[in-house]
């Protein structure tokens, strides 16, 4: 597909990134997931601020 484009537009030798784009995101009813490294520097970083106040 690359090599069709630089044929047609004559750019031999020019980078040509090529970018392909939908209209819904499929990440959006995703939650993210913490890994258990996250949840506790979380709970230790929630602890900190309920503390300080």
């Amino acid at each position: 597909l690359m090599n069709y484009f630089r044929k047609s537009l004559d750019v031999m030798g020019s980078p040509i990134r090529i970018q392909f784009k939908e209209g819904e995101n499929p990440y959006a009813n995703k939650r993210n997931t913490l890994t258990p490294t996250q949840m506790r520097k979380r709970k230790r970083l929630m602890k900190h601020i309920k503390k300080s106040k």
